[in-house]
Order: C-alpha cells, then sequence, then structure tokens
C-alpha cells in the first residue's frame, strides 16, 4: 500500500502573492525556495527586475583584466587554455572572441581527454617555447602550482580563471580569479567557468561581452550550474540569445539535431546541445567544438556540426552499451528457476530488450 506524503502547508504573505498574481502554487513554492518579498520574486520570475552583481567583486578580476589590457595594447600575444568539456569549450570560445573583436593576439589550446583535465606542463611548455609570455586559463588552474610556477621560471605570466574548490594555496599566479573567493552567499558563488570567463569578459568591454549570452547560458546549463542569483539572470538572458543566434555553428547545430531555435529551452541545452558538445570532448578533439562556437564560414559550421552528430550516435551508443552490460550483471544476481523469481525474471528480460 502506498503512503503520500503531502508538503507541510505554506502560509503565503499578502503582499507576496498581490506582486505575483496567478495560481497560489506559484506563490507556494517561492516561499519554500525562500523567497518571500515581493522584490526577490519579480528579481527571480523576471530578468529585467534583477540587478546583477559588479564582475569587481571577485577576487583578483582586476588585476586580470589591467594585465590583459596591456596585452591587448601593446600587441602581445595571449594563449588561453581550455578544458574539453562544453562548460571548458563555451568558456574558451568567449574568451577567444572577446580577445579577437579587442584586436588582441589570442590563441587556444583545449586538452584532449587522453591528456585529463588541467594545466600540464608538457603542453604549457610548448606554449612558451613558441613564444607564450602570457597565458590565461579558463575553467582549469586552481590547483596547478607546480604548472604555474615552472611558467614563471620560464618568464612566462598565468592569469587562472576557474571555478573548482580552492587548494589549500593558490597558485603563484599574476590573478586567480574564482568565485569560491567570495564571502559565502554571494550572488556569484555558483559562477561556472563560462560565468566567470563573462565577468572577465565583462570587465574588458560590456558591449562586446553581451554578444556571447548565448554561450554563457549554453556553457552554465550544461555544467549543471546552480540557477539562482546571478547564474539564473545570466541564463535568462543567454536563452534569448540563443534563440537569435546569429554563430553559423549554433545554427548548423539546431540544423542537424532538428531544433527549431525559437524555441530553445533550458532542456535543449541539458539534453541535445550539450551533449553533443561533450562528446567532442570525449571522444575526439575539443578544440572543434571551440571553432565550431567561433567560425564566422557557414560551411565550415555545417561540416563540423555533421561530425558533432555522428559522434553524439557514437556516445549514445557506448553508453546504451554500458547501461545494457549493467543491466544484465545485476539481472544475474537476481534471476532463478524458482517460480517465486519468475516475475523477477521477466522484468530482466523487459529490461534487456
Amino acid at each position: 500500500m502506498s503512503i503520500w506524503l503531502d508538503p507541510e502547508p505554506i502560509e503565503v504573505p499578502d503582499a507576496l502573492q498581490q506582486a505575483v498574481g496567478g495560481p497560489e502554487l506559484v506563490t507556494q513554492t517561492l516561499v519554500r525556495r525562500g523567497i518571500r518579498s515581493p522584490v526577490e520574486a519579480r528579481a527571480f520570475l523576471n530578468s529585467g527586475f534583477y540587478i546583477q552583481s559588479q564582475p569587481g567583486d571577485l577576487p583578483d578580476l582586476g588585476l586580470a583584466v589591467d594585465r590583459l589590457q596591456h596585452a591587448i595594447e601593446g600587441g602581445e600575444p595571449v594563449a588561453i587554455w581550455g578544458d574539453f568539456d562544453a562548460d571548458g569549450q563555451t568558456s574558451t570560445a568567449l574568451l577567444l572572441e572577446t580577445l579577437r573583436w579587442l584586436g588582441a593576439r589570442g590563441t587556444a589550446r583545449v586538452p584532449t581527454r587522453r591528456e585529463g583535465h588541467g594545466l600540464h606542463w608538457k603542453g604549457l611548455k610548448k606554449l612558451i617555447d613558441d613564444g607564450a609570455r602570457l597565458i590565461l586559463t579558463c575553467d582549469t588552474g586552481v590547483t596547478a602550482h607546480d604548472a604555474v610556477a615552472r611558467a614563471n621560471q620560464l618568464g612566462a605570466e598565468v592569469i587562472v580563471t576557474d571555478h573548482h574548490v580552492l587548494g589549500q594555496d593558490l597558485p603563484p599566479a599574476v590573478a586567480v580569479v574564482n568565485p569560491h573567493r567570495l564571502p559565502p552567499g554571494h550572488p556569484m558563488t555558483h559562477l561556472t567557468g563560462v560565468g566567470v570567463a563573462y565577468q572577465i569578459a565583462r570587465s574588458l568591454d560590456a558591449g562586446i561581452a553581451a554578444r556571447s549570452l548565448d554561450l554563457v547560458a549554453l556553457g552554465t546549463v550544461a555544467d549543471v550550474g546552480t540557477l539562482v542569483a546571478d547564474n539564473r539572470y545570466l541564463v535568462q538572458l543567454g536563452l534569448e540569445a540563443l534563440r537569435t543566434t546569429s554563430r553559423p555553428g549554433l545554427e548548423a547545430v539546431y540544423e542537424a539535431a532538428r531544433l527549431r531555435a525559437g524555441g530553445i529551452t533550458e532542456e535543449h541545452i541539458g539534453f541535445v546541445l550539450g551533449p553533443r558538445l561533450n562528446a567532442l570532448g570525449r571522444l575526439d578533439d575539443a578544440k572543434k567544438g571551440v571553432e565550431l562556437l567561433t567560425t564566422d564560414d557557414p560551411v565550415r559550421a555545417r561540416t563540423l556540426a555533421t561530425e558533432v552528430e555522428g559522434l553524439n550516435g557514437q556516445r549514445q551508443r557506448h553508453t546504451r552499451d554500458v547501461t545494457i552490460n549493467a543491466l544484465a550483471q545485476i539481472c544475474l544476481l537476481y534471476t532463478s528457476p524458482s517460480p517465486r523469481d519468475l516475475r523477477q525474471d521477466l522484468v530482466c528480460r523487459l529490461l534487456l530488450e
């Protein structure tokens, strides 16, 4: 016999109900989420009422921006080191196109899955040997003490932008921009890698940064960022940007995945777009994802989108095979010739069909 547990009754403030209007279920849900005032409710439901945080709240952001501006003005090349998941690809693309729009000499390096996450000394040394004297990380680097120290010894400076949990000490970089350095409860605490990259871009040029809000939404949702405060606001704006994007790469992916641009939702990011970018990083070369997101060539975009579609199909087959094998192992533990276990046997057979 099933027992249903209903949520405890909750009292909705009259002012909140009047401000929000509509069914009381909506306001009850808001209260359960800790939102009790009309001001908070409006900001949560409508991005037009939300006041986003200032980028300068992030520790070291000013140092990072000053160093990047110096590089831009002096024509100094900037090497961006990203990561191979969807958050890493979008943050790399965002910083690369921002620097290029500002006239900087930007290049990008995204490690392969075989190399693994993080800053690797072998790849870092190659960048330095090739002339890089300023390296900008995104979505990685906050625990790369040795790699940053060795880069410094060879005359290169490193700016770390990341959102992963801090180590006991910070690496010896010019700047370490990470939302975990903010006070607890700050509205930017839950920024993903692309969210941090956006704050860098916003400080360099707010108008240019606004062109990349589609990437912010894509990377934030694909990385399962907590959708509260600034994250929620940026995703709300970014979804609108995704619906009207002029990026040939995204348009090509929409077409290949049979998505209607005007109907894009966070669900499409989580279950259609994000997995395709992740398939690139897991089965091929994530740098193609950066190219897909930044190319202006529609022909190249369609070629890359077709490749992504094939890799995503391969990923789905791998996932299905692993799931079937796991279910088969579980069923071996429970199958039995005795009559009382016939129902379990039938369930297992159905699962494995």
